[in-house]
């Protein structure tokens, strides 16, 4: 298979991309972000893939610029995560909560990326190895000055994501609001999913396959950890070129 023209974006405040200067890190920011970068690579039509958030983004993509997408990969996803209507008030109080305490919140400090890099390893939401948090660590952190106990300045690491980030977010999207998007995908879809990744998925893909039902849907069960593509790529990449291969116009996709 030749090689796919590839373009990995790291979204607003995550990775290396600077952080916005305002404070809307909706999705459907995300997918207008990706739809410039499309743009400004000249990419009419191309293939995308994302794995959590990045996959949640893909699939209202998808169903947002319809004649532009030629293929659609999740990687331990299958669209955003919804809250039911009743529950989004408290979870606004929540939000407003957290972000009234952020500016209280310290960052926290690493004296060195190896330490950065085991703190991740031992901690996160989602389960992740020590060679996997190697290759993911250091992307996400940025230098950081710290004056001691003693007055003296320590150089050290801390994360690189908005603080905004990490609380939780304002947005509340509703099964239905999901639904008036993906129901609109009409490209093939490839849906790579984790034995022991986020669980609710699997309810997911049972309430939401009768939504794409003008689409050919691919699922593929891989045994290994919500990170899968990072601690197996190999494996995760071969269901994925393999699939491309399998589609009856597989052109060099563009992701």
């Amino acid at each position: 298979m030749p090689a796919p023209l590839t373009f990995a974006l790291d979204f607003a405040g995550h990775g290396k991309s600077t952080h916005r200067q305002t404070e809307d890190y909706s999705i459907w920011r995300y997918a207008e972000d990706a739809l410039h970068v499309a743009d400004q690579l000249g990419w009419d039509e191309h293939a995308v893939i994302g794995h959590s958030m990045g996959g949640a983004v893909a699939s209202l993509y998808s169903g947002l610029f319809v004649s532009r997408v030629t293929l659609c990969i999740l990687l331990d996803n299958f669209g955003p995560f919804t809250r039911l209507i009743e529950d989004q008030p408290d979870h606004l109080l929540e939000h407003i909560q957290q972000k009234k305490d952020l500016p209280n919140k310290q960052l926290p400090f690493h004296p060195t990326i190896e330490s950065a890099v085991l703190a991740r390893n031992k901690s996160g939401t989602y389960e992740l190895n020590l060679p996997s948090s190697w290759i993911l660590v250091p992307r996400g952190l940025r230098p950081l000055e710290r004056t001691d106990a003693d007055g003296i300045v320590v150089q050290g690491w801390t994360w690189s994501t908005d603080q905004l980030l990490t609380i939780m977010s304002a947005q509340s999207l509703s099964e239905e609001y999901v639904q008036s998007f993906m129901t609109r995908i009409r490209c093939p879809l490839l849906a790579v999913l984790a034995s022991k990744g986020i669980q609710t998925i699997r309810y997911m893909v049972d309430k939401r396959l009768p939504w794409l039902s003008q689409t050919k849907v691919t699922i593929r069960d891989v045994d290994g950890n919500h990170h899968v593509h990072v601690e197996d790529a190999p494996m995760v990449a071969g269901h994925v070129c393999g699939w491309i291969l399998g589609q009856d116009d597989a052109p060099v996709a563009r992701l």
